[in-house]
C-alpha cells in the first residue's frame, strides 16, 4: 500500500511540475519552494480536460474490453460511469472523490510492475494518455456523455452562416497553426472538380467554354445550380446510397439467383433529382407502406427493408433465417443511419457503447413482423411485391395515365396501387357502359391504355406488415433457438432518446424518431457522408462508426453546425451540397503544400484530391469517347467481362450461372446500371474497390495496385473506349497538336502541360512507326470491342492514337479528382 501511495504522490507532484512548465528544471522534491514555478503556473493555464472528446476514447480503446458495460462479474471494476468508477471495491476506488490522489486508476496506470492495461494486453497507454487520465482525475474525474449521443447545436457566432460557416471553422484551425487557405484553383480546374463531385462526369466542352467566357459576377454559382439540376446529379448521388443499403440484383446467398428490385434503384435516382427532403427519403424507405394511401413511389421505396441477402438453401432452417434477415436490417440501420456498429449487441450487451443486448432485440422487433417468408424460394418475385414501371420511359407514361385516372375516379378516393387504380377505372366503365352511339367511353379508352402501359411493368419487392405481429424475444448469444425472457415490444436505444408517445410503435415511428430534431446521430451521420463525397474524407473519418471506437471529428463545431443546418433547411440535400462546393475551403488548390505537415489533409488546408471511384473511372472514359448512352432506369445491363467468371463461382442450379453479355449500345450505359451480382460483381468494379454489397458500406477503400494499372491499360472496354475516342479526335481535329489539346481539355478541362505534351508526342511518334510496319498488329488492336471502326482511317494512325488515348485515360489526368 505504501508503494501505491508513493506512486500517487510522485504522479501528482510530477503533474504539477509539468503544468508550471518547469518539469525539465526542477525535481518533485524541490518543486514546492521556488517562486518561479508559481509565476509560471499563473501565466500558463491549460484548458480543462474534455471527458467526452479526450478521456472517453482512451477508456473505450484501452479499458472497456475488461472494464466496460459488458463486465459480467459484479465485483469487477467498471469505468463506464461515474457511479461505477467511484464505487467502493473493498477499501479502494477507481476514482476516489474524497481523496483524488488515492484513486486506484492513477496508481494502476503508473504502476510499472503491475500496470493497467496489463503488459500482455494488445493495447498499452501512451505517456500522453497517462497524463490526460491523471489530469482528468485531479480535476474531479467528472463524466459526460459521448459527443455523438448529445443532440447537435449551432455554436458558431450568429453572423457566421452558410458557406462562410465552413470557412470560419476550417480557418480557425488553420490560424492556430499560423497558416492560411491554399490559393484558389483556376477556374477550369474548379469547374471540372465541381462537375465530378456533383454529377460524376466532367463538364461538356460547350458548357465549360461558356462558363470560362462568363465573366459576370456569380458565374460559378450559376454553374453549380446548373449541375444540381442535371439528371446526371441523381444518378451520381444515388450510388453512394446504394452502397449503404447493399443494393444488388441477386439474392446474395447460395444460388445467388435473380431478384426483382431494380425499380427501387430507379426510385432513389428520381428522389435525388427531385430533391426529396432527406427526412422523407428515410421515412418512405422505412415505412412508406404505413402511410395513409401510400403512393406507388412510397411503396417502391420500401424495397429498402427488403434489400437483405436471402436464401432458400437446402437444409436452411426458417427460424434461423427469420432471425438472420432481421439481424441484417438492424445492423444496416445502425451503419447507414446512426453510424453505429451494432453487431456486438446481437450476442451481448455492447462492450464499448451504451447499447444493451435487450435493446438490440427491441430494435429488431420493428422489423420482425415484415410479411415475407424467411426463405426466399429462389424466386425473382419474392413476395410481397408490387408492379412498377420497368424504366424511366414507362414511368413517365404511367404518371400521365395515373393523373387522368385520378381526375376520373376522384383524387381523394383513388388508392395508389396501379392494379387498384385500374380496377376503380374499370368499375366506372362497367357502370357507364358504352356511349349512346356505341363508341367506347373515355373511361374505357383510358385500364385499355393503362392495361397496355402495364406491359412495360415489372415486379419489385416491397415491405408489408403481417396482420398480427410476430413475437420477439431476446436470443441468448444471438442464437435463433435460444429465446429467453418475456416477449418484447419494439423500442429504441435509450442513449439516443425515447420514442415520443405520439409516435406509433412501428416502423413509421422508428423513421420519425430517427429524423426527429432531438435525435443525436442521423443528421450528423448523413451530413458527414455528404462532406466525405465532396472533400474525399469525412469530418469524422470513421463514417461507419460514431460510437466510442470511432474517431473524433476533426472539426466538431462545424459538424454540428452542418447537422443542424441540414435540419433547419428541411433536410435539403442540394442546399447542403451548394454550401460545401461554394465554400472557400472547397475552392482551394489541391496541390500538396510543403509548409503544411498534414499528409492526410485533416486540416483541409488544400482542396480535395483523390482517385475517382470505380463507376466514375468507367463513366468518364465512356463519356469522353462519345459512347455513353444516357438512358435512365431499367434492368441492369451486362458489359464485357472475362468468360466463365460466374460459372466458376455459381451453384450449378443458379439462374445466374451463365453470364450473357449485352450487345449493341446497351452495354454503353452508365455504370450505375451495371447488373450487380452480389457474389461476383463486375471485375472492374471490384478492382477499383467497389463493395460486393453483401453488407452495408458507407466508405470505400482506395487501394493502389499494379493490377489496377493492368486493367486500365488492357481491359476490353477501356481499349474499345480508347480507340473510339481516338477516332473521334482524328475526325474532329486536323493535326496532332490540336488532337492532343482536345483530349486533355475533355478529360482535364485544360490543355496538356509541356511535360505531358512531350511525353504524348514521343509515344505517338513511336507508335506510328511501330504500326506502320505491323498493320496486322494495328488491326488486332482496332478489332477490340463490338463498336465498329471507321474503315476510312489509316490503321497505323488510328492504332497509334489509340495507344496514346488509353495511356492518358489510365493517368491521373483522367482518373483523379484534383
Amino acid at each position: 500500500m505504501f508503494k501505491r501511495h508513493f506512486i500517487a504522490t510522485c504522479v501528482c507532484l510530477a503533474q504539477a511540475v509539468v503544468l508550471t512548465g518547469c518539469a525539465d528544471q526542477t525535481s518533485p522534491v524541490e518543486e514546492a519552494s521556488p517562486a518561479p514555478a508559481i509565476t509560471s503556473a499563473v501565466a500558463y493555464k491549460p484548458q480543462p480536460v474534455d471527458f467526452a472528446r479526450q478521456i472517453l476514447p482512451i477508456l473505450s480503446d484501452k479499458c472497456f474490453a475488461c472494464h466496460g458495460p459488458d463486465t459480467r462479474k459484479a465485483d469487477l471494476l467498471r469505468l463506464d460511469s461515474f457511479e461505477h468508477a467511484t464505487r467502493d471495491l473493498g477499501g479502494y476506488r477507481a476514482i476516489n472523490p474524497d481523496d483524488l490522489s488515492k484513486s486506484e486508476l492513477i496508481l494502476r496506470v503508473h504502476d510499472e510492475l503491475d500496470p493497467m492495461p496489463p503488459k500482455k494486453a494488445d493495447k498499452q497507454l501512451t505517456d500522453e494518455e497517462r497524463e490526460l487520465l491523471t489530469r482528468w482525475i485531479n480535476e474531479g474525474g467528472a463524466y459526460a456523455k459521448h459527443w455523438a449521443f448529445v443532440p447537435p447545436t449551432k455554436r458558431l457566432p450568429q453572423d457566421v452562416t452558410g458557406s462562410a460557416a465552413i470557412d470560419h471553422e476550417i480557418g480557425e484551425q488553420l490560424k492556430e497553426r499560423q497558416i492560411g487557405f491554399a490559393p484558389e484553383a483556376d477556374r477550369a480546374t474548379l469547374a471540372r472538380r465541381v462537375s465530378l463531385v456533383l454529377t460524376g462526369l466532367p463538364l461538356e466542352p460547350a458548357t465549360l467554354e461558356a462558363y470560362l467566357k462568363d465573366t459576370k459576377p456569380g458565374a460559378y454559382d450559376r454553374l453549380v445550380d446548373q449541375l444540381l439540376d442535371s439528371p446526371r446529379y441523381g444518378e451520381h448521388q444515388a450510388r453512394y446510397w446504394l452502397d449503404a443499403v447493399r443494393y444488388g440484383d441477386t439474392h446474395g446467398l447460395h444460388l445467388d439467383s435473380k431478384r426483382g428490385i431494380y425499380p427501387y434503384r430507379d426510385w432513389v435516382v428520381r428522389a435525388y433529382n427531385a430533391n426529396l427532403p432527406m427526412d422523407q427519403f428515410i421515412l418512405w424507405q422505412l415505412a412508406g407502406d404505413m402511410l395513409d394511401k401510400p403512393t406507388l413511389d412510397q411503396l417502391i421505396a420500401t424495397g429498402f427493408v427488403r434489400m437483405n441477402p436471402s436464401t432458400a438453401e437446402g437444409g436452411a432452417i426458417p427460424a434461423e433465417f427469420q432471425a438472420k434477415n432481421n439481424f441484417d436490417r438492424v445492423e444496416t440501420i445502425g451503419t447507414a443511419l446512426m453510424g453505429m456498429s451494432l453487431i456486438c449487441a446481437r450476442c451481448h450487451t455492447h462492450k464499448y457503447d451504451p447499447i444493451t443486448h435487450t435493446e438490440y432485440f427491441e430494435m429488431l422487433a420493428f422489423f420482425n413482423s415484415t410479411a415475407e417468408q424467411p426463405l426466399d424460394g429462389n424466386k425473382y418475385d419474392y413476395a410481397p411485391v408490387i408492379k412498377a414501371p420497368a424504366d424511366q420511359a414507362a414511368w413517365r407514361q404511367w404518371q400521365a395515365l395515373e393523373q387522368e385516372a385520378r381526375q376520373l375516379v376522384g383524387q381523394d378516393t383513388a388508392d395508389n396501387n396501379p392494379e387498384t387504380l385500374i380496377s376503380q377505372v374499370k368499375t366506372i366503365v362497367d357502370t357507364q357502359g358504352a356511349n349512346p352511339d356505341g363508341t367506347p367511353t373515355a373511361a374505357l379508352l383510358l385500364y385499355q391504355r393503362m392495361n397496355e402501359a402495364q406491359k412495360a411493368f415489372t415486379t419489385t419487392l416491397i415491405a408489408k406488415e403481417l396482420p398480427s405481429p410476430r413475437e420477439t424475444k431476446v436470443l441468448d448469444r444471438g442464437e435463433y433457438d435460444l429465446a429467453i425472457g418475456e416477449p418484447l415490444s419494439p423500442s429504441v436505444f435509450e442513449v439516443m432518446g425515447e420514442l415520443p408517445a405520439d409516435m406509433p410503435n412501428n416502423r413509421l415511428g422508428l423513421a420519425q424518431w430517427l429524423t426527429a430534431r432531438e435525435h443525436p446521430l442521423t443528421s450528423r451521420v448523413m451530413i458527414n457522408r455528404v462532406w466525405q463525397r465532396v472533400f474525399g474524407y469525412g469530418l469524422v473519418r470513421t463514417p461507419e462508426e460514431f460510437g466510442l471506437q470511432g474517431e473524433q471529428p476533426t472539426h466538431p463545431q462545424l459538424l454540428d453546425y452542418l447537422a443542424v443546418e441540414f435540419q433547419d433547411s428541411g433536410w435539403d440535400l442540394k442546399h447542403m451540397l451548394r454550401l460545401m462546393v461554394t465554400s472557400r475551403t472547397f475552392k482551394q488548390s489541391s496541390v500538396h503544400r510543403k509548409e503544411v505537415d498534414d499528409p492526410e489533409n485533416r486540416l483541409f488546408a488544400r482542396g480535395p484530391g483523390h482517385r475517382l471511384e470505380a463507376e466514375e473511372i468507367r463513366d468518364v472514359a465512356l463519356w469522353a469517347s462519345g459512347l455513353l448512352r444516357e438512358e435512365m432506369g431499367g434492368e441492369g445491363f451486362k458489359p464485357y467481362q472475362p468468360a466463365g467468371m460466374w460459372e466458376a463461382l455459381a451453384h450449378p442450379a443458379s439462374n445466374t450461372k451463365q453470364y450473357v453479355q449485352d450487345t449493341g449500345d446497351k452495354q454503353y450505359r452508365r455504370s450505375l446500371y451495371v447488373y450487380w451480382k452480389r457474389t461476383s460483381p463486375h471485375p472492374m468494379m471490384t478492382l477499383f474497390d467497389a463493395p460486393s454489397r453483401e453488407t452495408s458500406c458507407v466508405r470505400r477503400s482506395r487501394t493502389n495496385t499494379a493490377l489496377q494499372s493492368l486493367g486500365l491499360l488492357n481491359e476490353m472496354q477501356r481499349t474499345e473506349m480508347a480507340r473510339v475516342l481516338a477516332e473521334r479526335l482524328i475526325l474532329s481535329e486536323k493535326d496532332d497538336a490540336r488532337r492532343l489539346e482536345r483530349l486533355f481539355t475533355m478529360l482535364a478541362s485544360r490543355g496538356p502541360s509541356k511535360t505531358e505534351r512531350a511525353a504524348c508526342g514521343a509515344l505517338l511518334t513511336q507508335m506510328k512507326a511501330r504500326y506502320a510496319e505491323a498493320e496486322a498488329d494495328a488491326m488486332a488492336l482496332l478489332s477490340v470491342g463490338d463498336y465498329p471502326r471507321d474503315e476510312k482511317l489509316s490503321p497505323a494512325e488510328h492504332a497509334a492514337w489509340t495507344q496514346v488515348v488509353v495511356t492518358v485515360l489510365a493517368s491521373d489526368v483522367a482518373i483523379r479528382l484534383y
